[in-house]
């Protein structure tokens, strides 16, 4: 599966522009106290074994910090990782546990973040990991048993945008 034009365009300005054998964008860095939460995902289906960690800070009620590391990552797996850990940063851990990683119309947020014309699939399977690592990571805070990861669609070419999708009137508008 090739990396969609808007997840190359986000790894190149946001992740790698950052990157240097010296420093690394903050997402990526280790937290500067103890985790509380830990979660770990491994061997996405779209192609490469990511191994990708979140380790989070949280009280009772919410995430104060969380961060990602990736090994072995593709480009689609260190942009998921980068915009989840951005949105769910300061948000309530009942929150982040309600969203439906296998529901493509709650990823709509990672999508706007990315950013773009269309809602690339290979950017969709990656949510869906990161999210799912990320809820992870908040039940592990809580004590709670961790989810196993269900089986997830490998992406496609498929572009989840439509017509009718509000998300992309501003676009369409243009063309």
């Amino acid at each position: 599966m090739a990396v969609s034009n808007d997840v190359r365009r986000y790894y190149a300005d946001r992740i790698f522009a950052r990157m240097s054998r010296d420093k690394a964008p903050r997402n990526f860095t280790p937290l500067d106290v103890p985790f509380t939460g830990r979660a770990v995902v491994e061997g996405c289906r779209g192609g490469g074994k990511n191994i990708t960690e979140f380790h989070l800070v949280a009280d009772d009620e919410a995430v104060l910090d969380l961060r990602v590391s990736c090994g072995l990552c593709n480009p689609a797996m260190y942009v998921a990782g980068d915009i989840v850990v951005d949105w769910a940063r300061g948000r309530s851990c009942s929150e982040i546990l309600a969203l439906d990683a296998l529901q493509v119309p709650q990823l709509a947020p990672f999508f706007e973040a990315l950013g773009g014309r269309g809602r690339p699939d290979d950017a969709r399977e990656k949510f869906q990991y990161a999210l799912l690592g990320v809820q992870n990571a908040v039940r592990d805070h809580r004590g709670d048993a961790t989810l196993g990861l269900p089986e997830i669609d490998e992406p496609t070419a498929k572009d989840w945008a439509h017509e009718d999708d509000p998300f992309l009137a501003d676009d369409q508008e243009d063309e």
